[in-house]
């Protein structure tokens, strides 16, 4: 036996005794790998999911508990004869946006003497399902009650309004929840993609689920004997055909409450059927099959041709693999060998490299808004409980004697001003996911004069010259113009800060084709090269005392608006916030 032909032989059987052993190791590991990171990830995902319900039953529970105490609701007494209350919870409806059905106060008969809806005035109160007290210390009297009919499942929240003139109470606030906005929530979290989300009540009925269930199953005559965990979460495999498929990956996640709101109960339960779970695995079998088929043809030639030359390759893939390892270069070595294989497995790893580096940047950035939204919570019930003092406040004020006009229009920009700070609030809390914007047409000149009108005294004061610049005489821009005001205050505030005494910040609008241009320019010391792509990160700040969320809430604002936002120097040597939305008809 020649040593050629033994070395051929030991490559022949060394290389499909590896194929196989491998191929076959490979895929059980992969496939209890890919199980447990999917179950890991199905976890997360309930847990997620159901932390974002709590905090919207917390919020509604803490606007229930503000809403109680607001001195208009002394009107239940007099039956809100000149309907001020009822104004009242048409704008807190109005101001809520999809979050209620209904806002309606009864007096202590239950005949509803105000309400948002003109037409619920003087019927009876609400009388869903049994009325349970909303668990947690310090959240009053509030109670809940599940609703089912032959519409689907509902809630109602109730809470007592106290007597301010004596004990007890004299009616009750109630808030119809528009159950749409929770499938609402299911349905964005899943994104319409291959995995489907249950909300499940203490009994095991589910009361909400995402469109893929809703779309095929009557959810509201569903009830589930799944295992469901106490606590925590917990994943296995189920039979989905009550739903509708065939074995499903199941991940689900109790309810653990959000600060002083305990819970109440619920769980979410996120699936994905095993065919698409498993599907990437039983591609790489048929892979390993197909190219085990060609090893058996190909082995003999590959064998006799690399004989000689077996060791090339493999030094080269080995320096290869230990110059990503060290990152001691992102591109490839001067190749030492004409293997297209190698060649084709040195790019797959450098854009696998790159695709790493990517996803880990996208899960910072997650985390942080994460850390935003549980902050913008914090932020907004410690500063939503001063802002009721000052609304109150100014309510006496307004009833006072012999107040001028000067007066009666200080007090007027009290409430409009502490009402549009309680929706920046809302929608600060919303940081990490912005809320869809309610696009209605608003003349944008309009828009800017009055972002200017707000901040001429304070530009006045720091020597700053605002100004702004048309292109065209009228801008009619679909938009939501609270959000849009939003973003022109952060720009123009973060203009104010860098510029110096005597220096210039100038809004500029226009229109070229179907591109509409906003502009926020300054003559300050501008933006760095380096730091245009990372200013928009959460947490980045260049000013001293900044908390590094403006420009991210600006960047998303914009995005949910369709349109993107640059940053660049201005003709005048500063920066240029550059601000671009496709229009079209508009000009």
């Amino acid at each position: 036996m020649t040593t050629r032909s033994a070395l051929f032989r030991l490559l022949l059987w060394t290389l499909l005794g590896a194929v196989l052993v491998v191929g076959v190791v490979s895929f059980y590991q992969f496939r209890a790998a890919l199980r447990g990171e999917i179950a890991g990830n199905l976890r997360f995902g309930a847990s997620t999911v159901m932390q974002r319900i709590d905090t919207l039953v917390f919020s509604h529970v803490e606007n229930m508990r503000v809403w109680s105490g607001l001195e208009v609701m002394q009107d239940i007494r007099v039956d809100d004869v000149d309907k001020r209350l009822s104004h009242v919870l048409s704008d807190l409806h109005a101001g809520q946006g999809t979050a209620y059905a209904a806002l309606l106060c009864a007096d202590g008969r239950g005949r509803v003497v105000a309400a948002s809806q003109p037409s619920l005035i003087g019927g009876q109160e609400p009388s869903g399902g049994a009325w349970r007290p909303i668990p947690g210390a310090r959240l009053g009297n509030i109670a809940i009650a599940e609703t089912h009919s032959a519409d689907g499942w509902g809630a109602t929240l109730r809470v007592p309004v106290p007597n301010a003139f004596g004990q007890g109470s004299i009616g009750y606030l109630y808030a119809v929840l528009d159950w749409r906005a929770i499938e609402q929530l299911l349905d964005e979290a899943v994104d319409h993609g291959s995995r489907n989300l249950l909300l499940v009540d203490e009994h095991g009925h589910v009361i909400a689920a995402s469109a893929g269930v809703r779309s095929h199953v009557d959810v509201s005559q569903l009830k589930l004997d799944w295992r469901l965990p106490a606590h925590g979460s917990v994943s296995y495999v189920r039979d989905g055909a009550a739903l509708g498929y065939g074995t499903v990956l199941v991940g689900a996640a109790m309810s653990a409450g959000y600060q002083q709101f305990e819970g109440l109960g619920w769980h979410i339960v996120m699936m994905e059927p095993t065919a698409v779970s498993f599907g990437p695995i039983w591609r790489l079998l048929w892979s390993m099959l197909a190219v085990l088929g060609l090893t058996l043809l190909a082995s003999l030639w590959i064998s006799s041709r690399l004989a000689n030359r077996i060791a090339l390759p493999i030094v080269a893939l080995t320096e290869f693999t230990r110059s990503f390892r060290q990152r001691e270069s992102a591109m490839p070595p001067l190749a030492t060998t004409h293997i297209s294989e190698v060649q084709e497995l040195h790019r797959a790893y450098v854009e696998m490299i790159d695709a790493l580096a990517r996803s880990r940047e996208q899960v910072v950035r997650a985390g942080k808004l994460a850390v935003v939204g549980e902050m913008a919570a914090i932020m907004a019930h410690e500063v939503r409980t001063p802002m009721g003092i000052l609304r109150s406040s100014a309510q006496l004020l307004q009833r006072q004697p012999h107040l001028g006009e000067r007066e009666h229009e200080l007090i007027g920009f009290i409430f409009s001003e502490t009402e549009r700070l309680n929706r920046l609030v809302t929608l600060l809390l919303e940081c990490a996911r912005p809320a869809p914007p309610d696009f209605r047409p608003h003349d944008l000149h309009a828009v800017v004069d009055n972002v200017i009108g707000l901040l001429a005294s304070r530009a006045d004061k720091a020597g700053v010259s605002l100004s702004r610049n048309f292109g065209e005489q009228e801008l009619i821009f679909s938009c939501d113009r609270e959000q849009m005001m939003q973003v022109l205050l952060n720009l123009v505030l973060n203009a104010l800060a860098f510029v110096g005494e005597q220096g210039r910040v100038q809004v500029l609008t226009r229109v070229d084709a179907s591109v509409l241009w906003i502009c926020v320019a300054d003559d300050g010391p501008g933006v760095p090269e380096g730091l245009r792509q990372s200013i928009f990160d959460p947490f980045f700040s260049r000013r001293e005392g900044g908390i590094g969320l403006g420009l991210t809430i600006v960047q998303q604002i914009v995005q949910v608006h369709g349109g993107e936002i640059m940053v660049g120097e201005s003709a005048w040597g500063g920066a240029s916030f550059d601000l671009r939305f496709h229009v079209q008809g508009q000009g």
